[in-house]
């Protein structure tokens, strides 16, 4: 593989892995009486983070006459994911998780085109352990497992077939890929119509609990500051969540991990049947990751995938301006063996951010909707729409209390 610079071209989202493949550099800011003189607005919710867990929140405040704010500051995980949805999980819980997430994923779909196509997860089998794991997710979903004399039918005419890694893979349906920066923007666009409202290049700065209200303060994009009062307050803040915890007095435990991701030009549809190739999946420890997967977007043809590291605390603070070379060199070796005739295509872009490990912390009472592992875009409407149920006192299901901060949480391990 040889890289290249460029744009993604996908659809709404053009530009913008490109954009925040370099986080901006810090600027100094000085303050003056006219900055910090700023009234206090009163208001029904606050959100703080505007990835795929906080604009779905924010949609179902919205929904449910909160009129919440919204403040975002920048495009992280969910504006650099992989774009895909799966409900194959070791886990029932997460599992129905997923299968919740899709049909809120067909329902946004049906408000505007958010480019949603059902696709299959194809997770190879290499040793014993990962398939007993596979195998047993059968029981709570639609998957079949197929040998390795039957992958070129089954997953793409060009794969290899000489390729004697893998016995069995699990191809799971109900899968689904759309284009993150689509599904977002109409997500906040629905919570805007119930009177939300959504401030871009906005910083929260501080927050502090005083009896039952939150008190927050924010830096709009011209420096200027603003202060908000409310009484339902949520960290959605990915990465970036665990300062303000700590300035509520709340220890989540949590911790970033640096992944990196990569997109190819456009490509010919090299899937089953003349479709995209679907999404695969190698779960092996090999030199320092624990898998590497991607998959093919529909929309332009172009591959995109993720290689996840086996360690790398050492790395959770490294700047997102550095592209390893071993991230590129784990990249090109497996996805040249699936498809030797990869081996010509080009890197259209490769770009870093944080997944924030290590579980699920879903906690209204904290205002937590943190720690979503870099599954937020896959699972984390479903999610925010039981955190507002569990607001209003509705009934939800008992795997929510699980991923409350004192719960035992909902930890997936064999297909991470």
């Amino acid at each position: 593989m040889t890289q290249a610079a460029g744009r993604s071209g996908r659809g709404e989202e053009k530009g913008r892995v490109i954009i925040q493949t370099y986080a901006p550099e810090s600027r100094a800011l000085i303050t003056s009486a006219e900055h910090t003189a700023a009234g206090v607005e009163k208001v029904g919710a606050f959100v703080a983070g505007g990835g795929m867990a906080g604009t779905a929140v924010f949609r179902y405040l919205a929904e449910a006459g909160f009129k919440p704010v919204l403040v975002n500051k920048e495009h992280g995980s969910s504006w650099r994911c992989i774009a895909g949805g799966r409900p194959a999980f070791s886990l029932p819980a997460l599992a129905d998780i997923a299968r919740g997430n899709l049909e809120i994923f067909r329902e946004v779909q049906s408000k505007r085109n958010i480019d949603l196509k059902m696709t299959r997860y194809v997770n190879f089998v290499h040793d014993e352990a990962t398939y007993r794991s596979l195998d047993a997710s059968r029981a709570w979903s639609d998957a079949y497992m197929v040998e390795r004399k039957d992958f070129a039918k089954e997953i793409s005419p060009y794969i290899n077939t000489n390729l004697d890694i893998y016995s069995h893979a699990l191809i799971s349906n109900e899968c689904w890929q759309a284009t993150p920066g689509k599904t977002i923007d109409t997500v906040r666009q629905i919570g805007i119509s119930f009177g939300g409202r959504v401030f871009e290049d906005t910083e929260l700065v501080n927050v502090a609990k005083v009896g039952k209200e939150y008190h927050i303060t924010v830096r709009e994009a011209n420096g200027n500051y603003r202060n908000y009062v409310t009484e339902v307050f949520v960290n959605a803040l990915g990465a970036g969540a665990e300062k303000f915890a700590r300035q509520l007095g709340i220890e989540t435990g949590l911790y970033p991990v640096r992944h990196q991701a990569f997109i190819t030009k456009r490509l010919p549809l090299i899937g089953k049947d003349g479709d995209s190739l679907d999404m695969l999946i190698d779960r092996r420890h090999y030199k320092g990751f624990s898998a590497v997967y991607g998959q093919q977007l529909a929309e332009t043809g172009q591959i995109i995938g993720c290689a996840s590291p086996a360690v790398d605390y050492p790395e959770a603070a490294q700047n997102l301006k550095i592209n390893t070379q071993p991230f590129l060199e784990i990249v090109s070796e497996v996805f040249t063996e699936w498809i030797p005739q990869l081996k010509g295509m080009s890197f259209q872009a490769v770009w870093a951010g944080y997944y924030t490990e290590p579980r699920y912390i879903v906690d209204p009472s904290l205002g937590l909707l943190v720690g979503m592992r870099g599954h937020g875009f896959m699972l984390s409407q479903y999610i925010a729409k039981l955190y507002v149920e569990s607001l209003l006192g509705r009934e939800v299901p008992d795997y929510f209390k699980e991923m409350a901060l004192t719960g035992k949480g909902l930890s997936e391990q064999a297909f991470k």
